[in-house]
Parts: structure tokens; C-alpha cells; sequence
């Protein structure tokens, strides 16, 4: 069992060494560094602590790349072998679950801590900037190696747990969201509820919840390290509990692993897709966009579900407003509407950057392309096909957020208009989400034809750059075409605006993106 964990582990950091992507992560994640520093040498002399800004700014970075690769990086460790067909084939091979866990999972968390190791020669710089201690570097350091310990043998529990990649990172993506959104919801719940009308059991374990979770909380832990007079000590509770926690991941899934896998083993891999659909109807006039929608976004089942999930996360928005005013309105007043309207914007985004990083890669993983490729339809509307039904699996959170903006018109509008500068209007905010959205969700396409697990955190570290490069002129286009329109006496003053806005940015930005995807997938086909 020893010398098959060895072998497999060498073996997968051996693939990862020789690989270009993971490289091309770890250097594009020192250039975000790099542009850190400079950000904060600009600004030396007119903030104080200016080591302090810097690091918190790594750290930020650090968090966010970590939490990201739970539901890409991680996440497909074991599923990947189960996509291919080829799991049956390491068990053959005498391969024992914890040597298949340790080979496949322990080796990608080795080769990620090593991203948090070499950031040290970079990190000391803030140390000479100011405002930091060295204590403070090795205990920011040592609480996140233990999130990222935490969110890998999670992702490590879904990829044992799901039979496909996509299942695990939704389970994954699930799970960390209720981790950062149940405690400041029962918090809210609490002081919204007044205390005689709730149960004295139930107060008792809703107010408890916030502190249970921030013994494992990274977000607190790194709040009292970079605060001043904080508890720097290098091994804490929230260390011992996050890998504690992470060891018991890690052990059921070792175990279950056997018994979780046993149904793909017996073909239930595709016979459960019957329990997740009804029968198909008759294949569209657009077969590929009915093949996308049904075998790979889940279906009208998965459709419907989240479209009735969706009603039933509004009606709890409703319930909120009812406990906090004691009426009931048709509307959601106040920051309620708001609210739900991030929210499923929120959900619509994930939606979004996840079946675009998946729908290509998909095929490529099934090793279908070159027989898609093989179909009387030229690429571009191959993939033209595709993107059209996914975009018809993200129709329930259209709706949803189309029902909010309705319900919820005025706290949504009064918020907009509050983020809103001088000469714009809130419409140039929707303009600008959509038009980065559009972007991220190029990039992810393209990235998923290069890489097999970092098309997500790339795209998240590039979108988190463009956005400074591209927000702002996308943003400040709008009153600029506005001020042209009206000078020229143009009816229509903000369609005017936006279809400008939408152009130069597709002519310039998405259009090339566009041509480079089409033509990796004419090259992959071909392979």
C-alpha cells in the first residue's frame, strides 16, 4: 500500500512539475504581487502602515485564490479519474483508497502550499515598509496553509462523494457558501426576531452558530493578526481546527470511498442519470444546444429545481420582511429587494463562469470533440450551439432577478443611484456587469482549452485584474455618448449609449477572444 501512495504521489507531482499551467498560475500570481508592491511604493509616502496595506492586499489575493480552487483545482482530484473512465483501472492496479487519496489529493495540496511558501522572499518586503511584524507574516501565513487544508480535503470529501466534476464542485461551491453566509444570516435573523416570540431552544443554538464558525473562520483570524495589538501567535485554534477538521475530510473520505464509488463501478455513472430526468423529448432544430441543455446542464429536472429553489429563497426574503415589519406587502421594501436582488445576481454569476469554464472542457475530458467536430455544422455554430444551452440553463436566475427588480424596484433603484458618479446613470452599472461578465466568461472558455483544473482560479485572478483596466472605461463610456447623443440631437439617449458601450467593447476586447476560442477548438478536434 506504501510503495503504490509513493509511487502515485511522485507520479502526479512529477506531471505537475513537467506541466505549463500550474507554472503559468504560480507567475501570474507573483505578477499580481509584483503589481501589489508597486501599488504600495506609489503610495509610500501618503499611507501610513504602508506594509501593512501591502500585506493585506497579498493575503486578500491569497484567500481568494485558495477559496476558488476548492470548487476547480481540488475539487476534481478523484472525479477526473471517474470522468475518464479510468478509477476501475487504479483499483485493479492494487491501488488502496488511502493510497488513491494521498496520490491524487495530498499531492496537489503539497504542490499548493508550496504557492504560499515561495511568496515568503516577497512578503518580508512589507516587514521594511512598515506598520508589520515578522510574527505576523509567519501567523497570516500559517492560518492560511490551514484554510487551504481545510477547502482541500472538503473538495476532496465532494470529488469521493459525486460522480462528476461538475456535481462536486456545486456540492463544494454549496457547502463553502453556507459556510460564509449562515452566520451573519442568523445573526441578522436574531436581531431582527424579537426575543419573546422565538423559542428559547432555538435562540440559544441560532446565536450560537456565529461562534461556532468562527473558530474556523480565516476571515477572523486574519483580523486579529493585522490588527494592531492582535493575538499573533503562530499556532491558534482556528490552525488546530481547521486541520482537524481537514484530517476528518480527509478520513471518511478514504473509507467511503470504496462504497462511494461502487455504483459507477456497475455502470450507475449513467444509469443514474434516470433518476435525474424524465424522459427526453424530441431532439431541437439546434441538436447541439438540446444535447447542452439536457446532458450536460442537468436538464428540465435541474431547471426546475433551481427555478423552485430560487421561489422558495425569495419567499424567505418575504418572511424576513413580514418577522421585521409585522405586514405584508406585495414588495420588498427597504434593503430587502436589494438584497435578493444580489443574491441571485451572485447566483447567476457562478452560473455563468462555471458552464463556460465546463462546456468545452467537458468534451475535451469525454474525449468527444473530434466526434463533435465531425457534425454537418461549422465550429463557430458548434459553439454558438453550446453557448445557447447553457444560456438557457441560466433562464431561472434570469427570472428571478427579473421578478426582483420588479418587487424590489425602489431599494434597488435608490442603491444603484448610490454608487452612481457624477454624469453616470444606473443603467451604466448593468451595462458595465454585463460587458465583464461577458469577458470573464470568455476567458474561462478559452482557459478550459488550455488547462484541465485552472481555468476557474485564472479566471478569477484576471478578471480581478481587468476589472481595474476595464471598469472604469467601460463605466465612463456612457456619459460620454450620452453628452455626443444629445449634442447631435440623437433620440434614444442611453440605447445610444449602451449600444456604443456593447460595440467597442465587443470590436475590441471580445471579438479577438471570440476568433482565438474558435480557432483552439478547430486545433483540439484536430488532435
Amino acid at each position: 500500500m506504501i510503495s503504490g501512495a509513493t509511487t502515485l504521489f511522485s507520479w502526479t507531482l512529477r506531471m505537475d512539475s513537467k506541466s505549463i499551467m500550474p507554472h503559468v498560475v504560480r507567475a501570474g500570481f507573483a505578477f499580481l504581487i509584483l503589481i501589489a508592491i508597486g501599488t504600495t511604493l506609489g503610495d509610500v509616502f501618503g499611507v501610513n502602515r504602508a506594509g501593512l496595506e501591502f500585506f493585506k492586499a497579498i493575503c486578500f489575493l491569497n484567500f481568494l485564490l485558495i477559496t476558488v480552487s476548492g470548487i476547480s483545482y481540488f475539487v476534481s482530484a478523484l472525479t477526473e479519474e471517474k470522468d475518464s473512465g479510468t478509477f476501475a483501472l487504479l483499483q485493479l492496479a492494487g491501488m488502496t483508497p488511502l493510497a488513491i487519496t494521498l496520490g491524487k489529493s495530498t499531492s496537489r495540496l503539497v504542490t499548493s502550499l508550496m504557492l504560499l511558501v515561495i511568496q515568503l522572499p516577497f512578503t518580508l518586503l512589507s516587514i521594511t515598509l512598515g506598520g508589520i511584524l515578522w510574527q505576523q507574516v509567519i501567523a497570516a501565513y500559517l492560518a492560511l496553509a490551514a484554510w487551504m487544508i481545510l477547502v482541500a480535503n472538503l473538495a476532496l470529501l465532494c470529488s469521493a462523494k459525486c460522480a462528476t466534476s461538475g456535481r462536486a464542485a456545486a456540492l463544494c461551491g454549496t457547502v463553502l457558501l453556507l459556510y460564509f453566509a449562515l452566520p451573519p444570516i442568523c445573526s441578522g435573523f436574531l436581531a431582527a426576531v424579537p426575543p419573546a416570540t422565538m423559542n428559547p431552544t432555538l435562540s440559544r443554538i441560532l446565536a450560537e452558530v456565529p461562534a461556532l464558525f468562527s473558530v474556523i473562520s480565516i476571515n477572523d483570524r486574519l483580523s486579529d493578526i493585522l490588527q494592531i495589538g492582535g493575538d499573533y501567535s503562530l499556532a491558534t485554534t482556528q490552525f488546530w481546527a481547521s486541520c482537524g477538521l481537514g484530517g476528518f475530510f480527509f478520513t471518511v473520505s478514504t473509507v467511503m470511498l470504496n462504497y462511494w464509488t461502487r455504483p459507477s463501478e456497475n455502470g450507475g455513472t449513467e444509469s443514474s442519470g434516470a433518476l435525474r430526468r424524465w424522459s427526453l423529448e424530441r431532439t431541437w432544430k439546434l441538436p447541439i444546444a438540446w444535447k447542452e441543455f439536457h446532458f450536460y446542464t442537468g436538464g428540465r429536472s435541474f431547471f426546475l429545481t433551481k427555478l423552485f429553489g430560487g421561489f422558495i429563497l425569495l419567499a424567505g426574503f418575504y418572511a424576513l420582511q413580514q418577522t421585521e415589519t409585522g405586514d405584508v406587502h406585495l414588495t420588498l421594501k427597504g434593503d430587502l429587494g436589494w438584497n435578493a436582488f444580489l443574491t441571485f445576481v451572485a447566483i447567476l454569476s457562478v452560473e455563468l463562469v462555471l458552464y463556460a469554464s465546463g462546456c468545452l472542457f467537458h468534451e475535451l475530458r469525454q474525449s468527444t470533440q473530434s466526434t463533435l467536430a465531425m457534425a454537418p455544422h461549422t465550429p463557430t455554430r458548434i459553439l454558438l450551439e453550446k453557448t445557447l444551452g447553457c444560456l438557457i440553463a441560466v433562464a431561472p436566475s434570469l427570472i428571478l432577478i427579473g421578478i426582483t427588480s420588479i418587487i424590489g424596484y425602489q431599494g434597488i433603484r435608490r442603491n444603484m443611484e448610490l454608487l452612481t458618479v457624477d454624469q453616470t446613470e444606473p443603467s451604466d452599472l448593468i451595462i458595465t456587469y454585463i460587458l465583464l461578465m461577458s469577458l470573464s466568461c470568455h476567458i474561462a472558455a478559452l482557459l478550459s482549452l488550455y488547462t484541465r483544473w485552472a481555468a476557474l482560479p485564472l479566471t478569477a485572478l484576471f478578471t480581478f485584474t481587468g476589472f481595474f483596466c476595464l471598469a472604469a472605461p467601460i463605466y465612463l463610456i456612457g456619459p460620454l455618448t450620452r453628452m455626443f447623443a444629445r449634442s447631435q440631437h440623437i433620440p434614444m439617449v442611453s440605447t445610444f449609449s449602451w449600444l456604443v458601450t456593447a460595440f467597442w467593447v465587443w470590436l475590441l476586447v471580445l471579438l479577438p477572444l471570440q476568433i482565438w476560442i474558435r480557432d483552439r477548438w478547430i486545433a483540439v478536434t484536430r488532435q
